[in-house]
């Protein structure tokens, strides 16, 4: 992470002045060290497999990235990422939606932040995801939820890639923890264990 020094000035005859500017200094300060302590700890997620991802989220879209952005705000970084729908799988996505996720460059301030997926314009995926009551938009698991669509280079078929390599997953109910992984499959199987998934659900 790299921070813009915080350049300031003082005057004699200025003590409350200058008790306000060690007041912000040391403010930065532990804000700076608060970051790096909370980015330098690994990311533990939950496993998910397919059918939990898909019941925990209310739309499951295919989707292609329009745009991205960063923004800077109390001292953290997001990145926020517009998408297309291209096709729906469950629940009625709206058409263009955003996604806010920790972490990008913006304001001098670099944060990253392990798990939280990041986009390209033009992309293609499927995201399982949820929404707030403010309507924000939000992928379930992070990038347990994020399947990158790509085509096979020898026959031409979409397949998906979920990658949680350098991730800690545990399970919830034998509390085993396991590392993440590149995991891929084709764009079909996703599909149908989603269609699965909503099936046994309404049951």
């Amino acid at each position: 992470m790299y921070r813009r020094p915080l350049v300031f000035e003082t005057q004699r005859g200025c003590p409350h002045e200058f008790r306000e500017s060690l007041r912000l200094i040391a403010t930065a300060l532990l804000t700076t060290i608060a970051l790096c302590v909370t980015m330098a700890r690994a990311t533990t997620l939950a496993r998910m497999e397919v059918r939990e991802l898909a019941k925990y989220s209310a739309y499951v879209a295919r989707a292609r990235c329009a745009q991205v952005t960063t923004i800077s705000d109390a001292n953290l970084v997001w990145t926020l990422s517009t998408f297309e729908l291209t096709e729906a799988w469950k629940g009625n996505p709206p058409p263009r939606f955003t996604v806010r996720l920790p972490g990008g460059h913006a304001a001098g301030l670099r944060v990253t932040v392990e798990g939280a997926p990041r986009f390209t314009v033009g992309e293609d995926l499927v995201l399982f995801l949820t929404e707030d009551r403010a309507h924000q938009m939000n992928i379930v698991s992070w990038a347990q939820g994020t399947f990158r669509i790509r085509k096979n280079s020898r026959t031409a078929a979409e397949q998906v890639v979920q990658d949680t390599a350098g991730l800690h997953l545990f399970n919830p109910n034998s509390g085993a923890r396991t590392e993440g992984e590149r995991r891929q499959l084709s764009l079909a199987a996703l599909r149908a264990g989603v269609a699965g998934a909503i099936e046994e659900i309404a049951r």
